[in-house]
């Protein structure tokens, strides 16, 4: 898997770590860059990514079910919806919406992984509408 430096990610705290890396990897098809075991060998940290530029830091740790996840939603632009969609549903993984079609040019897939976090995954409907047409569009 290609090194760069990356200009930003996202670091999510989880409780179980085996669970999320599981749910990434199965439902999003991220893949493992990184994994720091402790001295008994179980994963604390993982490095994982979707696309290039996807990436996200899991770091095991024991917080509260109740507010982890809160007010936190990670965008993910993809190619195929309707696939993630159909994996999702073959993985039982939580669907909040979609796919649901928006104004803005957007097919959606709202999905919460394990430990609440919010993903959103998006397509582009017409690749041919500039972001002028999709403004008039909104506002008509």
């Amino acid at each position: 898997m290609e090194a760069y430096p990356m200009p930003l990610f996202v670091k999510l705290s989880v409780n179980n770590m085996e669970s999320s890396l599981n749910w990434y990897k199965e439902v999003l098809h991220f893949d493992s860059v990184f994994e720091l075991p402790d001295g008994d060998g179980n994963t604390i940290m993982a490095h994982i990514r979707g696309n290039k530029y996807q990436d996200i830091m899991l770091v095991s740790e024991k917080i509260d079910q109740e507010s982890t996840g809160k007010g936190i939603v990670l965008n993910f632009t993809v190619e195929d919806i309707e696939s993630y969609a159909e994996r999702a549903s073959k993985m039982c993984a939580n669907v909040i919406e979609g796919p649901i079609e928006r104004p803005w040019n957007a097919r959606e897939l709202f999905l919460c992984d394990p430990d609440g976090y919010v993903i959103t995954l998006s397509m582009q409907i017409d690749q041919t509408k500039t972001m002028n047409d999709i403004v008039d569009q909104v506002k008509a």
